[in-house]
């Protein structure tokens, strides 16, 4: 990714953090105001106004050792720098603003001339008390329902994000309770930001990998505060994903115009031309990869699921990546990502049609390779204008990716190079390996790298290299927080603490326990993420927050007295075997998670009653698809507030439930082996099970509303 890219994405992702306070909240004096109006400020009725442009740069200037240095560098890319950028969109000057200011119009579904309207109509008024109202609240109603801002009932509490502040509060209840107390809830939030900022990692070594790790906690700080609060706007969309759909399209915007040598004003400005390339992935099979086995072999069981649940993540997660790579854009240009879809948002020009189109073969080879065609990514691209962004006109074109995506279903595997037989698959196998075919999957040969790892263990000792992976995986999901992605050829402290495989033959995933500073220098740093943010009450990370890792109980030193566990076992050898196993912060097995639906007597001695056994929950989001396509109206149908729902759906699943399980002590012993986009996949005591899904029920009518349109199905075995 080269310099003015990034740079403009950055500009672009920071552009409006001036929203989240006023000039007393960020400390900027006037005098500091006065030195900026006339450069970057428009004038509206014979007055200055948008100073929350301002206030975006003074935030950067008065902060300069918190950011990367480039950031205050005149020299960092071509063109203005980076401050200039961000300051500059309501009034801009250059064309490197202009594309900020053009990709802000179109996140907000605005097209020029209503744009303008609107900004000559927001009055003055008491911003800071406005509220985040939640989109869920409007799905699938009545056009002439919810017009004003005074239809709607629900709205968040303005607060950093915490498992408890996902949940949309009654507006009636929070104004008998005080709220909103504006300017101190806004202080509060800025001074939590800082504080993040202050141990945000590796603010010297990569602006690249920093700013992904800002992007989370610009989610943490400001997903509750709205992006438009002030005249006739609604305010239902989060700043931000204004901000992140912001950046992805002025990144998008810049090489396109780069690229095709129309970096002028005049062309910036003309919303007909087919500018973008809109590219979206979807991984098929993903329930097949997770569970379907021809082995039968029960060692590691747990393991294997959660490291293939966590594989699945990372495939799409890095195949998204490797898309954006290739054609220079940030990672986090794929806007939406989650339960093994994402969109991204690319320029039109001939070098990304190429590009994706060598990725796509690249990585279905690979599965292909892996999976014997079992699974696969579908990857399909089309091309879009600025214009099909506004309002009323984005419904169309996500109709149009939401049918290139389906067509795309039936054609998985390009018969002309994957049909037939595997060639040669029998002389893949080595007869010389203690299992010539793998005991986990039974379908792929063992691998001589894998034998005997201690991954895999003593008593079975082959395996092929993918299932050495997930085993490994699993193992360390549980213990470790913090995941490094690497390219395939980087240096690891502990090379049996990596991949055999690596993803896609240029991805290493590593748990790293040191510093990564020469790595992230290197550029052999990729993504640095916590994934397990939901392990506090609330999130404190200084890398990027992933929710891609479920919940697993795991022994504490009451398992240790637990008469279930015991009781479950008929002998006195399996009594021994069940002890040896508790060993306090290891995932608990199967076995003994099943043995907690025993419900203890002390009648008759101390003896237990009842069934022993597992229950299975799953459950989605019923008609997510239509609730996305059709649920808003056409003229509030914008970009912005799709990466609001999608980002709020997952969040409960792959957020709130984990952390609910964990700080429930009646659900702890509940497995998650997959959560996340739309659903769910649970495992646990089985009478626990009965309970835990007439809650979660609860809980998602609460979270989203309760809105009869949305509903979540669950079904156990």
């Amino acid at each position: 990714m080269d310099d003015t890219t990034l740079k403009v994405f950055c500009a672009a992702l920071l552009h409006d953090i001036g929203k989240a306070g006023n000039k007393n909240i960020f400390g900027i004096d006037d005098e500091y105001i006065a030195r900026h109006e006339n450069v970057y400020l428009p004038v509206r009725k014979g007055r200055y106004s948008h100073y929350h442009a301002i206030y975006s740069a003074a935030i950067i200037e008065k902060n300069a050792h918190l950011f990367p240095p480039e950031f205050t560098s005149r020299q960092w890319g071509e063109g203005d720098p980076l401050v200039s950028l961000v300051a500059g969109h309501h009034n801009p000057a250059s064309p490197l603003q202009w594309i900020i200011a053009v990709a802000d119009r179109i996140s907000s579904g605005w097209d020029r001339d209503i744009f303008e309207k609107i900004e000559d109509e927001i009055p003055a008024s008491d911003y800071l008390n406005t509220r985040l109202f939640s989109v869920y609240e409007q799905l699938l109603k009545e056009n002439d329902e919810y017009v004003t801002p005074d239809d709607f009932q629900y709205s968040y509490k303005l607060s950093e994000m915490t498992p408890e502040n996902l949940f949309p509060l009654d507006r009636r209840h929070l104004v008998n309770n005080g709220y909103p107390h504006g300017v101190e809830e806004y202080r509060m939030l800025y001074q939590g930001f800082i504080r993040a900022l202050s141990e945000l990692l590796p603010r010297e070594e990569s602006p690249e990998l920093w700013i992904e790790h800002f992007d989370s906690i610009l989610m943490v700080y400001t997903w509750a505060v709205p992006a438009a609060r002030v005249g006739k706007v609604i305010p239902d969309v989060s700043l931000y994903d204004h901000s992140r759909t912001t950046a992805a399209l002025a990144s998008s915007l810049y090489l396109y115009h780069n690229e095709t040598d129309t970096l002028r004003e005049s062309s910036i400005r003309n919303y007909e031309e087919e500018k973008f390339l809109i590219i979206s992935g979807d991984f098929y099979g993903i329930q097949d990869f997770i569970f379907k086995t021809y082995a039968d072999t029960k060692k590691h069981r747990s393991k294997i699921l959660r490291g293939r649940s966590l594989y699945v993540s990372l495939l799409t997660e890095l195949a998204a990546d490797m898309i954006c790579r290739r054609i220079g854009l940030h990672h986090n240009s794929a806007i939406l990502n989650t339960a093994g879809k994402f969109l991204i948002i690319a320029p039109n020009t001939e070098w990304a049609k190429k590009a994706v189109q060598e990725v796509d073969r690249e990585i279905n080879r690979w599965l292909f390779e892996k999976t014997f065609g079992e699974s696969c990514i579908g990857i399909t691209s089309l091309t879009a204008r600025p214009l099909d962004f506004v309002e009323r006109n984005f419904q169309k074109l996500w109709d149009k990716i939401t049918a290139h995506i389906e067509r795309k279903k039936f054609s998985k595997l390009d018969l002309d190079l994957y049909g037939g037989a595997v060639e040669n698959y029998l002389q893949l196998f080595n007869n010389s390996l203690h299992s010539p075919i793998c005991p986990f999957c039974g379908k792929r040969p063992s691998d001589e790298s894998a034998e005997y790892s201690p991954y895999v263990g003593d008593d079975i000792v082959s395996s092929c290299k993918l299932c050495r992976d997930h085993i490994f995986l699993g193992a360390h999901l549980v213990k470790n927080r913090n995941i490094a992605i690497l390219s395939a050829h980087a240096r690891c402290d502990s090379p049996s603490d990596r991949l055999l495989e690596p993803i896609y033959d240029k991805y290493q995933i590593t748990f790293p326990d040191s510093s990564l500073g020469s790595l992230a220098r290197n550029k052999d740093l990729f993504c640095y993420w916590d994934i397990q943010p939901w392990s506090n009450d609330k999130i404190e990370s200084n890398v990027t927050i992933k929710m891609i890792n479920g919940y697993v109980p795991v022994y504490s030193e009451n398992d240790k007295y637990d008469e279930r566990i015991l009781f479950s076992e008929k002998t006195e050898k399996k009594k021994l075997e069940a002890i040896d196993q508790i060993k306090i912060g290891d995932p608990k097995t199967f076995t003994h998670i099943s043995a907690k639906a025993l419900n203890i007597s002390h009648n008759n001695g101390s003896s237990c009653t009842g069934v022993d056994a597992l229950g299975v929950c799953k459950a989605d989001v019923d008609n997510l698809g239509i609730l996305m396509s059709c649920g808003l109206r056409s003229e509030r149908f914008t970009i912005s507030r799709l990466a609001t729902l999608s980002r709020l759906t997952n969040a409960f699943f792959a957020y709130y439930l984990p952390h609910f399980l964990m700080a429930n002590e009646r659900y702890s012993d509940v497995y998650t082996v997959f959560g996340g986009g739309d659903d769910l996949f649970l495992i646990g005591p089985w009478n626990a099970m009965l309970e835990l899904a007439t809650k979660l029920v609860e809980s998602f009518a609460s979270y989203t509303c309760y809105n009869e349109n949305i509903h979540l199905s669950a079904g156990i075995i």
